[in-house]
């Protein structure tokens, strides 16, 4: 009787309970959407991050991470290398010879790492043969290929097939210079990163640095976040003269990141339950107001101060739980519709999100998990809100309150 008396009360006033209704679920749809997106962001940027430019491992000569000189290589690497494509663990992983130099055509010269990479393990390991935009990966019968970002490509106003000099130091100490032929262009998520990298046959590179193979790096990727510490100590006892990092200690901004989406996420709900906590109580209040005298009408017949409380309590549920279901609702409608086509920010800003290393087309996405904490919280704050008109109808005078016009 009490829930239907409850349920009555709302619809007396059908145009102010909708506007609440609708108020809630527009609140709730617009701040999961805007969860959606911004949790979609983090996870492409940590994605692209991991894949495109750290990977979740990676394994130096200590030295070279001081000194960032090619002649301070990995000696072990092909027992290394034998050891990690036989680890569970490891999904992937490739190995790079890395000298710092710099690149000249006609029109620029400026500051630049070369990458020599083996391009199959390359692919496997960064998926970087899926971001060439023009030209081919490093492949065909061209002497000395390069490929270089799009960014840098259009600086330095080449085009492929053009040629550019990129100079550096061998292992010697000595400044030598080679002539690479654009073979490529690439364009991934980070056109910083695009801007400073260039990458050519590990063979070409090795040919002029020292004459023999020399490996700078080993970069690994796991099936899981969940095994990377493991792989990662694995290694460090097995080489404890080498120097085995994970991405947290490789890119420390990264990890806060992560952490931030965390906050972020808890400020948007701060600010939804806010917003429905002052709107419920405007609503709440006003009913209480304009119901006075049948409140104390109810309380002269019999009706005990806690079943008023309850029915008060109910009547800021309904209205809760019908704007907040529906909220929910469009939330995970929308949110499955622009998880699979995107949403492209390159139309408002161009290419700037590129600047910071976040993709142009997001792609929303929620734990579902999010959703369960966002209707216990929801309804929480309905009770919270309902205490203060409750108390306020408890305290009426049952003889005043029925001579109240």
């Amino acid at each position: 009787m009490l829930i239907k008396l409850a349920w009555r009360n709302i619809w007396r006033n059908p145009r102010r309970s909708l506007v609440m209704i609708f108020a809630v679920m527009i609140g709730l749809w617009a701040g999961v959407f805007v969860a959606s997106i911004t949790t979609g962001l983090m996870e492409q940027r940590f994605r692209t991050s991991i894949q495109q430019q750290f990977s979740h491992i990676q394994i130096h000569n200590p030295d070279y991470l001081k000194e960032n000189n090619v002649v301070h290589r990995i000696d072990e690497w092909e027992s290394l290398g034998k050891e990690i494509s036989e680890n569970e663990n490891v999904k992937a992983f490739t190995m790079r010879t890395l000298v710092s130099g710099m690149i000249a055509s006609s029109n620029l010269t400026t500051g630049i790492k070369i990458n020599g990479i083996d391009p199959e393990m390359e692919a496997q390991t960064t998926g970087l043969n899926e971001n060439v935009i023009e030209g081919s990966y490093l492949a065909g019968e061209e002497k000395s290929p390069i490929l270089i970002g799009r960014k840098l490509a259009d600086k330095m106003k080449v085009r492929i097939g053009s040629r550019v000099v990129v100079t550096f130091q061998d292992t010697s100490g000595e400044l030598t210079s080679s002539l690479f032929r654009v073979c490529g262009i690439y364009q991934t998520s980070n056109t910083l990163n695009d801007e400073l990298n260039a990458y050519v046959l590990q063979q070409d590179l090795n040919e002029i640095v020292a004459g023999d193979m020399i490996i700078n790096q080993l970069a690994l990727i796991c099936h899981d976040l969940d095994s990377v510490n493991k792989v990662a100590l694995h290694f460090q006892s097995r080489y404890s003269h080498l120097t085995v990092r994970t991405w947290k200690e490789i890119s420390p901004e990264l990890s806060y990141m992560q952490e931030m989406t965390g906050v972020m996420m808890t400020v948007i709900l701060l600010v939804i339950l806010l917003a429905l906590a002052f709107g419920l109580l405007n609503t709440i209040l006003m009913s209480v107001y304009e119901r006075i005298r049948e409140l104390g009408m109810l309380m002269a017949i019999g009706m005990n101060k806690r079943r008023i409380f309850g029915m008060i309590l109910m009547e800021t549920l309904f209205i809760t739980l019908t704007g907040g279901l529906g909220g929910m609702l469009f939330g995970i409608v929308t949110i499955r519709l622009f998880h699979f086509t995107g949403i492209d920010f390159a139309t408002v800003g161009g290419d700037s999100l590129n600047d910071f290393g976040f993709d142009s087309v997001v792609y929303p996405s929620l734990d579902p998990s999010f959703f369960f904490t966002v209707t216990l919280l929801t309804i929480f704050t309905a009770l919270i809100t309902s205490i203060y008109p409750a108390i306020r109808a408890l305290r009426l005078n049952p003889s005043e309150a029925i001579r109240k016009d």
